[in-house]
């Protein structure tokens, strides 16, 4: 007792304590946790697309690969064969999630489609931190979830989505990994695991090779110029570290990848990869108002379809990203020469340390442009839209986002017109999505002429979703009105091709049809117009946004429906 009543008469010491708030990373998490919130709540509303179907073929038969002990072959012979040549791991997640019974089949998918895309763009605040700077992280985020083309795509693009994922793992490992000159064990092995993820979720993460092969020769680079004929030990740890690297992620992309598993992996790997450098897939489609053919596109193909479908914003941005970047090149080079011509050979130390030191902002400007130059230098097959590069997307809103941190801290004056402009600019582009939902990724901008404007000149709703939405019109309108047929609808969904998988899409005891003279409703989408030319068909409903249809729904006029489906 009496030591206590000494302890309330000594005096009262207060301290200080200084709380480090990073006030990026808070922004970047409540952007994240808001889009997490809102996109878990809407998975429900979003269609089924093409690509579903199969891919909820794909993941279970993949899944009894594995629990069979290797020996169920299900997947390699009675599903579409090009998915052997991805690999399965999201979809085998998916369909043992889709197991657990907690929501329908369908938004159980879009949910997991959504959340690993977010995860990977949370992969962007901690690259920016590492590489371009930290503001860029919200800023990328932000211009990421306001482009409607990948936002929408985010819950129903079932391959391409979770390798954006993967890449943006990849990138992030190899940025860490390339921090110290000598990279650490623990950023080694984190890399291969997350290349060997990307290269065992489709052929093209085989590029992280080339990212880390970059990355490790500066990181060399900046040895000999700081040790010279000393830095032998650490060429030779940095070469160590990356074969390490090629080795482990090699390793898992075997063991993720059932196709490489069943002969020697790197020519089963050549084969996929052929296979998708050089698709057999030939078909026209509206490209800029003109007819063009999946295999003879122009060169321009993939950065004029992102000069359409990117925000007006996100392209100023990464515009003004690319001027900064040729100022900064020009001076670079513009001092190098002068060193050089001043004090010869050895005048070149210093912009060679700088430009080694600069490696984690070349890799993001690499993981932004090179995969697009590798494409068109292939000449590759592509088709519906520019999915195949949606990976890309990401890292070019961190350049966009590094823009637009470094545009606030040049232009003191500028920050208050910023700080007004920049909350109403994004504002206007969500409230535009929140018209078009759940069809966010048909968003054209300004200079495509919107979604209005874009209608018949570019291939908007080519994944189809727009059906699943008449399809709920079409049960409602059902529902409420009074029939005397013996039977249920037959309906037909014109999913190219896959007409026979569409029945997940079915929330009602209907039978699918085949063909159009056996069904009583068919539901076109925009790339399968399977009934327009049925004289016994009547139009009873169209979905579309901004006066562009992109689904349209048919009775047969002699069907026991035709009455209560169009009075």
């Amino acid at each position: 007792m009496t030591s206590d009543i000494d302890a309330l008469d000594r005096p009262i010491i207060r301290t200080n304590v200084a709380i480090e708030v990073d006030t990026d990373l808070v922004a970047g998490i409540a952007i994240l946790a808001t889009a997490l919130v809102i996109g878990l709540a809407t998975a429900g509303h979003y269609g089924m697309t093409i690509d579903e179907f199969n891919t909820d073929d794909y993941g279970p038969k993949a899944l009894a690969w594995y629990t069979s002990g290797f020996i169920d072959r299900s997947h390699f012979e009675t599903v579409e064969f090009s998915l052997w040549y991805y690999g399965p791991w999201f979809q085998m997640l998916t369909a043992l999630v889709q197991s657990l019974g907690l929501a329908d089949a369908v938004t159980v998918r879009h949910a997991m489609t959504f959340l690993i895309g977010i995860a990977g763009l949370a992969t962007l605040l901690p690259i920016a931190r590492f590489s371009v700077g930290r503001w860029a992280g919200p800023a990328a985020l932000i211009l990421c979830l306001i482009t409607g083309y990948l936002y929408g795509g985010l819950f129903f693009t079932p391959i391409d989505v979770p390798f954006l994922a993967a890449m943006g793992l990849a990138t992030l490992a190899i940025v860490l990994m390339a921090r110290p000159v000598v990279p650490t064990w623990s950023a080694t092995i984190w890399t291969g695991l997350a290349t060997g993820l990307a290269i065992g979720t489709r052929t093209g993460g085989i590029i992280t090779h080339a990212y880390l092969v970059g990355a490790m020769a500066l990181c060399g680079l900046e040895a000999l110029a700081l040790n010279g004929r000393a830095a032998r030990s650490q060429l030779l740890a940095i070469t160590i570290r990356s074969a390490a690297v090629i080795a482990i992620g090699w390793v898992v992309a075997v063991a993720l990848w059932p196709w490489l598993q069943i002969g020697n992996p790197f020519d089963q790997f050549r084969i996929a990869y052929v296979h998708f450098a050089n698709i057999e897939q030939q078909f026209g489609f509206a490209h800029w108002g003109e007819e063009v053919q999946t295999d003879a596109l122009p060169w321009s193909y993939i950065p004029a379809q992102w000069f359409a479908r990117l925000p007006v914003g996100f392209l100023g941005l990464l515009a003004l990203a690319l001027v900064f970047a040729f100022h900064r090149t020009f001076r670079f080079l513009r001092t190098s020469l002068a060193l050089a011509i001043d004090q010869g050979v050895f005048g070149l130390r210093r912009p060679v340390l700088l430009l080694a030191r600069s490696r984690r902002i070349l890799l993001v400007w690499t993981a932004a442009f090179v995969p697009v130059g590798v494409l068109m230098i292939q000449h590759a097959t592509l088709y519906d839209g520019v999915r195949h590069t949606l990976f890309v997307i990401p890292m070019l809103a961190l350049l966009a986002g590094w823009a637009f941190a470094r545009l606030s801290r040049s232009f003191c004056r500028a920050r208050i017109a910023i700080a007004m402009l920049a909350p109403v600019y994004v504002a206007a582009v969500v409230i535009d999505l929140v018209r078009l939902h759940p069809l966010e990724y048909v968003a054209m901008n300004a200079f495509a002429g919107g979604t209005s404007g874009a209608c018949g000149r570019f291939e908007l709703d080519y994944w189809g979703a727009a059906a699943t939405e008449a399809l709920r019109r079409l049960e409602h309108r059902l529902d409420g009105a009074e029939t005397s047929a013996p039977n249920p609808p037959r309906i037909l969904i014109c999913v190219p091709f896959r007409e026979q998988m569409a029945g997940p899409m079915l929330r009602r005891n209907w039978q699918l049809a085949l063909d159009a003279r056996q069904a009583d409703f068919v539901i076109e989408m925009e790339r399968s117009r399977c009934a327009k030319e049925n004289a016994e068909l009547i139009l009873i409903d169209e979905v579309g946004r901004d006066r562009c249809p992109f689904s349209w729904t048919y009775v047969k006029r002699d069907s026991a429906y035709a009455t209560a489906a169009h009075p």
